[in-house]
């Protein structure tokens, strides 16, 4: 058999046309049919509620009889005459109303329709044809129990003579009672043959629509089976005809399961279509992406930015005028970083690169193809690289900074350091479980580690002091948490190693470079040359001691035997903090010169704590203290502010040391305004604070009027590293200022015999 050719448009249309033919004749007459059934129920469900009324009208008269009779109590029996006749009194008013004429209305239809199945019916309305005896008879009734439904009152009185006699009333209710069961033994029988006729015809008009109804549906169950052989055959057809359709299809389906970049296309809603490459499941790990839209392929993987962008641009691709070649330049999905489920509940980091392409049929734009491509291993392998060329840069800028130390003064910090790193590892082990111990344990380490910071950006080797700023930072974050505990110090222990390692990579470098010093001197005992670095020997940097092992001793020693620097008096303090200056005042924009004196002067034993103390007290000054220069000049300050640091040695008295700047001086107020924001001090405690007690805020931990912390200032670390040092050896701090004038730290330290006495 051949079957017709027919096209997608003829089977639509043929399809259209069957299922309007099975709307009308099937499912229009089958609804309507339903729906006078429905009706015609619900009236005789109406009606057949209102049947028992009547014999409840009779029980309650002759309840209300015989409890006259036996002088009970007749409310209850009246109470319950009165609502059986206002329900049946409502019940045949209702079948007057709009509601239930339309109910009798739709059955007494249906009855008449039943002339079409050659049944007789007259059409007339069921209830009407019963309207007229129904209220004829009730009227007749309802007249007779009106006074019963008005009587109010007692219908007996107590006598001690005769007992409980009926009263007036009572008597003239038990006359009504009498007459409305009179009344109602003829009524009664006559209401309930005409209430049981209506039953009667409803049921009967129930049964003719039901029948009716399954005619309609064993008509309609024909005609869905004879459409459905008539489809069964279209699809034949059409089956036939989609074969080579199937075939292409599966070709296409082919190519696209096994191409390994991710394939799609995209209409100009932005959804994407039902055919697209497995390469794409993998890539997002998730397998509804026919008709999903582009936006939520890429809403939860790609920030807010990325996608409000990608969007843009892809709608851009479908306007004509657009260049594809130059828009392709701009495109934001080139190299995107995304985040997505690996399939075992978590989430893995990718690198995906889109790329867009027009799809044109008869010349017009009608969808875009969109392919996407991993570039993790790529992008990963260019990360490597450019760790790489970092971490040797970050060499070079080490060696450079090598350089420029005296071999002397980067041995101390190398030794210095590598006691603090001790230090904080044996805090850090140190068990606590109160909060107390846990905030003494922060303030210890904050103090160890901005002393390597200070010393580190004295010296300038700024990837120490970045790192020890960093350590700094999370000291701060635990700092601000309300609640601590051990865990949050693991953290700490990452940190720590990674500053130990950049100590000892210093440390050994430094012994390295002591050993190429020490080579070349052997043969160049006159001036050497470094080659490709064009460094003379002359000024070579020299060694120093390893920060955290003990072969970097052996280093530091060989640095010392090979270089014999000509080292100041001072250990070269000064220098130190004279570049110290430099570096603060250009970063801070303001203009500051250091006058050391008397540093020739500081004992051995002193030394580290004076180092200490005046790095810290440089910082201070120029961050707290001197203004900027704008400002120092117009309140008639020459624009180079000047910082003194003096050690004097007083014999007995021990030793003093004064560091003055010729700043802005110290503001009470000021400091009592950030100890109040910070919560060092209560409202009530400010007020009752003198000047001694407030410039006491100053040396406590955590404290500074800095809002915003930086690598020099801000902390509350350095201030409290001062106090913390001479409360160490048994010194002492006074703070001496005068607002726009000055500020003057004097600290006084103990002979040394006193400190060692105190010391044992």
């Amino acid at each position: 058999m051949k079957f017709p050719r027919l096209s997608a448009g003829g089977l639509v249309v043929l399809v259209i046309i069957i299922g309007f033919s099975f709307l009308g004749v099937v499912l229009v007459p089958g609804l309507k049919l339903a729906s006078q059934l429905a009706e015609s129920t619900r009236a005789l469900k109406f009606v057949g509620q209102q049947q028992r009324n009547p014999t409840v009208i009779r029980a309650s008269l002759d309840s209300i009889r015989d409890r006259l009779a036996n002088r009970a109590y007749v409310q209850d029996s009246l109470d319950q005459l009165r609502d059986a006749t206002n329900k049946l009194d409502d019940a045949l008013r209702e079948i007057d109303a709009p509601r239930q004429a339309r109910w009798f209305a739709s059955s007494s239809k249906a009855a008449g329709a039943s002339d079409a199945t050659g049944e007789s019916g007259s059409g007339e309305p069921i209830a009407g044809k019963h309207a007229a005896v129904l209220h004829d008879l009730w009227s007749r009734e309802y007249e007779s129990l009106s006074p019963l439904l008005a009587f109010q009152g007692v219908p007996y009185q107590d006598n001690e003579t005769t007992g409980t006699a009926l009263t007036d009333n009572g008597k003239e209710l038990e006359r009504d009672v009498n007459a409305a069961i009179r009344t109602t033994k003829r009524s009664a029988p006559l209401l309930d043959n005409e209430l049981t006729a209506i039953v009667g015809e409803l049921q009967a008009v129930n049964e003719r629509s039901a029948s009716r109804l399954r005619l309609v549906m064993l008509s309609g169950l024909s005609l869905a089976l004879l459409l459905i052989a008539l489809v069964s055959v279209l699809l034949i057809a059409r089956q036939r005809q989609d074969a080579r359709l199937r075939a292409a299809r599966q070709q296409t389906a082919d190519i696209l399961r096994t191409v390994k970049d991710g394939l799609f296309l995209l209409d100009r809603d932005m959804n994407i279509g039902s055919s697209y490459s497995s390469a794409l499941e993998s890539l997002f790990q998730r397998t509804d992406f026919a008709g999903l839209s582009f936006e939520s392929l890429l809403k939860h993987i790609v920030s807010e930015k990325t996608l409000t962008t990608a969007l843009k641009f892809v709608g851009v691709l479908w306007a004509e005028r657009t260049k594809e070649n130059l828009v392709k330049s701009i495109n934001p999905l080139g190299e995107v970083e995304v985040n997505v489920d690996d399939g075992k509940g978590k989430v893995v980091t990718r690198f995906l690169q889109f790329d867009f392409h027009r799809v044109r049929v008869d010349g017009k734009i009608t969808h875009v193809l969109v392919s996407v491509s991993d570039v993790t291993a790529r992008v990963d392998l260019a990360r490597e690289l450019q760790a790489s060329q970092s971490q040797a840069q970050g060499q070079v800028d080490t060696l450079l900074g090598i350089l420029h130390v005296d071999p002397a003064q980067l041995a101390s910090f190398l030794s210095d350091s590598n006691a603090a790193m001790k230090m904080i590892n044996a805090v850090l082990r140190e068990p606590a479980r109160e909060e107390s111990a846990f905030r003494k344990k922060l303030d210890t380490l904050f103090r160890l580690v901005h002393s390597v910071k200070g010393e580190a950006a004295a010296l300038g080797l700024s990837s120490i002091e970045s790192r020890a700023h960093s350590f700094e930072d999370h000291l701060k974050s635990l700092r601000d948490k309300t609640d601590l505990s051990g865990n949050d110090f693991l953290p700490l222990v990452i940190k720590l190693d990674d500053l130990l390692t950049h100590l000892q990579s210093v440390g050994d470098l430094v012994a390295r470079l002591s050993r190429l010093h020490a080579a070349t001197s052997s043969e160049h005992t006159d001036t050497a040359v470094i080659e490709d670095g064009a460094v003379e020997a002359g000024k070579a940097p020299q060694g120093g001691k390893a920060a955290a092992a003990d072969k970097a001793d052996g280093a530091a020693e060989a640095v010392r035997e090979s270089s014999k620097p000509d080292v100041k008096a001072d250990g070269g303090v000064t220098g130190m903090l004279q570049k110290l200056t430099a570096r603060v005042a250009g970063e801070q924009q303001k203009e500051a010169v250091l006058q050391c004196m008397g540093f020739d002067t500081i004992p051995d034993e002193y030394r580290r704590i004076v180092k200490d103390i005046s790095v810290q007290a440089v910082r201070n000054a120029i961050v707290h203290g001197i203004e900027p220069a704008g400002e120092r000049l117009a309140l008639g300050k020459p624009t180079q502010g000047s910082l003194r640091l003096m050690f004097q040695d007083l014999g007995e008295a021990g030793y003093k040391y004064i560091a003055e700047d010729d700043g802005q001086g110290l503001s009470t107020e000021r400091i009592k305004e950030a100890a109040l924001k910070k919560g060092f001090i209560t409202p009530e405690k400010a007020q009752t604070l003198d000047a001694k007690q407030v410039f006491a805020l100053l040396f406590q931990a955590g404290f500074s009027t800095v809002e915003h912390a930086t690598k020099d200032a801000g902390r509350g670390v350095g201030m409290n590293l001062m106090a913390t040092l001479m409360q160490q050896i048994g010194g002492k701090v006074a703070v001496a200022t005068m607002p726009g004038k000055f500020t003057r730290l004097t600290l006084t330290l103990p002979q040394l015999k006193r400190a060692d006495t105190e010391a044992a």
